[in-house]
C-alpha cells in the first residue's frame, strides 16, 4: 500500500542536495557566514523577482513582519487589521511592536480578507475609539489576497499596507504583480517547507521604499547605522549567507517546483469536483496561485481526515482555532466571524510537494472517495 506524507521534504532536497553543499562547501572555504556576498545576491534576486528596488534578508518570516511593522513606524497606539484565518505569527508581528490586532473576516470562495471584510473591521475599529494604521493582508496558501481593491482601500483611507506573502513567492495577485510588491512592505518566509525553502529558518521583506528598506536593515542589526554605533535599538536577524546560499541554489528550480504544484492541483479539481467537497478556487489570470497548500473544506472535516490517516494518508488542519478566538487573543474581547469559524472548522489539506509522485496522488484521491463512497 502506498503511504503517502503531507510533504516529503527529503524527496524533494535530494534534487538540489549534491549542488547545495557544493555551495556549502565554498561558503566554508570564504569563511564569509554573517551577511556579504551570498545574502547580497540573493537580495538582488528577489528584488528583481519580486519587481521591486529592496529586498532585506531577516532570520525568519515572523521578523520580516515585525521588522516590516517597525520599520513603518507602527506601535503603541495604533490598530493593524489582518485576517483572523491565518499562521499566529501574522497577528503576533503587530502585538509584538506595541500595536492592536484588530481582526477581519474572511472570503469564504478564497478564504482570503477582502476589501468588503477589511473595510467593515476598519469602521468596527474606529467605532471602538481605535485608530487604524495599516491593513495587513495574507496570502493565504499561495493565492493572493485581492490586492488591486485593498491597495485602493489602504489609499482611501490613509493606511499603510504590509502584505503577508509568507506562503506565496512565485504567485501573481488580481494585477499581475509578484506576491510581495503591492504595498509599502512584502514579507516573505523561507522555512523549509515553503515554496522556496532554505534549511533552517529564513525570511525577507522586500519593498519599493528606500526609506523602509534602510530601516529594515538597521534594524536587523541591532540598530548600527557602523559597527558599534546603534541609533535606535534593533535586534539580531540576519539571513546568514548559509542559507542565502542554499536559497540561491534553488532559484533555478522554483518555477519547475510551482509547475508541478499547479499540475497537481488541477488534478485534484479534475477528480475531486463531484464529491461533496469545497475545492479551493484557482486564481484567474493575470492572477497566478502559487499552491502552496491544497485546502478543501468538508462539513465531516474531522472523520475524512480521520479516514486518510488510518490509510496511510497524512492530511492536516491548518489553523483550526481562528486568530480572533485564540487564548492569547482572549483580552481584544473580537466579535463573531462566521466566515473565518467556518473555514476553520471544516478546512483540510490534502497532500501536495514538487516531488508528489503519480501514484502518491492517484492514492490520496482513491482514498478520499472512498470515504464519500462508503458514506
Amino acid at each position: 500500500m502506498t503511504r503517502v506524507p503531507f510533504v516529503d521534504l527529503a524527496a524533494q532536497e535530494r534534487e538540489v542536495a549534491s549542488e547545495v553543499l557544493g555551495v556549502l562547501g565554498e561558503v566554508a572555504s570564504e569563511a564569509r557566514f554573517i551577511l556579504g556576498p551570498r545574502v547580497e545576491a540573493f537580495e538582488r534576486w528577489l528584488a528583481r523577482a519580486c519587481g521591486v528596488e529592496h529586498a532585506v534578508g531577516v532570520a525568519s518570516g515572523s521578523d520580516a513582519l515585525e521588522l516590516s511593522l517597525r520599520a513603518l513606524g507602527i506601535g503603541p497606539g495604533d490598530a493593524v487589521v489582518t485576517p483572523a484565518v491565518s499562521f499566529v505569527a501574522t497577528a503576533e508581528s503587530i502585538a509584538a511592536v506595541g500595536a492592536r490586532p484588530v481582526f477581519c473576516d474572511v472570503d469564504p470562495a478564497t478564504m482570503n480578507g477582502g476589501a468588503r471584510t477589511f473595510a467593515d473591521a476598519i469602521d468596527r475599529a474606529r467605532r471602538a475609539g481605535l485608530r487604524p494604521r495599516a491593513i495587513m493582508p495574507v496570502d493565504l496558501f499561495g493565492r493572493c489576497a485581492p490586492l488591486g481593491a485593498l491597495r485602493a482601500l489602504a489609499a482611501a483611507d490613509n493606511l499603510l499596507l504590509v502584505e503577508d506573502a509568507a506562503q506565496a513567492i512565485g504567485a501573481r495577485d488580481d494585477g499581475g504583480r509578484p506576491a510581495g510588491s503591492a504595498g509599502d512592505a512584502g514579507c516573505f518566509s523561507f522555512f523549509p517547507t515553503k515554496n522556496l525553502g532554505a534549511w533552517g529558518d529564513g525570511g525577507a521583506v522586500v519593498t519599493p521604499r528606500a526609506d523602509v528598506a534602510a530601516r529594515v536593515r538597521r534594524l536587523r542589526a541591532h540598530g548600527a547605522d557602523e559597527p558599534y554605533v546603534h541609533s535606535e535599538l534593533g535586534r539580531n536577524s540576519r539571513l546568514d549567507a548559509l542559507q542565502a546560499a542554499v536559497l540561491l541554489a534553488k532559484t533555478s528550480r522554483l518555477a519547475a517546483w510551482q509547475d508541478r504544484r499547479a499540475r497537481a492541483a488541477r488534478r485534484y479539481a479534475d477528480e475531486l469536483e463531484d464529491l461533496p467537497l469545497v475545492l479551493p478556487a484557482d486564481a484567474t489570470a493575470p492572477a497566478v496561485h502559487a499552491w502552496h497548500a491544497f485546502v478543501v473544506r468538508c462539513e465531516r472535516r474531522d472523520a475524512l481526515q480521520a479516514w486518510l490517516r488510518s490509510r496511510d494518508v497524512e492530511a492536516r488542519v491548518y489553523y483550526p482555532v481562528p486568530m480572533h478566538r485564540q487564548p492569547c487573543f482572549a483580552s481584544l474581547d473580537e466579535p463573531d466571524l462566521p466566515e473565518a469559524e467556518n473555514v476553520c472548522r471544516t478546512s483540510l489539506a490534502l497532500p501536495i510537494f514538487p516531488a508528489m509522485r503519480d501514484d502518491q496522488q492517484s492514492r490520496v484521491i482513491e482514498v478520499v472517495r472512498g470515504f464519500f463512497d462508503g458514506a
